[in-house]
């Protein structure tokens, strides 16, 4: 069976593209941070997600090193209804930190997947960078 291991979970202020990619409604909005590698079942590491969550659409939301729910639960535990997801893809060569995680060689092809999603009223609340192995 699948499952995902949280490397790291920080929170802080969001930086200049969070802010953007998010939307973010003051200059020193806080995000969420997290870094987790999706394994299979034989515990073969499959993808890297570095996601980074608006912290001021989900009130109380912090950073305690314990595991989130999916974005669906997560948006449903604080009222938020999701609308429009938007993702661009492309093959990158990995980074020597996504290599590592994904037991590759540094510079090798990984698919990148790019999400951003909104609430049915379009604002972003999540954005998501997946390094998966092809």
């Amino acid at each position: 069976m699948a499952h995902i291991k949280v490397i790291r979970q920080t929170s802080g202020t969001a930086t200049l593209e969070e802010w953007a990619k998010l939307a973010l409604n003051a200059p020193n909005s806080h995000v969420l941070r997290l870094m987790r590698v999706q394994h299979n079942g034989d515990n073969h590491p499959l993808a890297v997600e570095e996601v980074v969550l608006a912290l001021e659409r989900f009130p109380g939301l912090a950073a305690n090193g314990g595991d989130l729910p999916d974005l669906v639960e997560l948006a449903q535990r604080h009222g938020l209804s999701l609308g429009h997801a938007s993702e661009r893809v492309a093959i990158v060569p990995a980074s020597r930190a996504v290599a590592s995680h994904l037991q590759l060689a540094p510079g090798a092809s990984v698919l990148k997947l790019n999400r951003i999603v909104e609430t049915a009223d379009g604002a972003p609340v999540e954005w998501l960078v997946t390094f998966r192995k092809i």
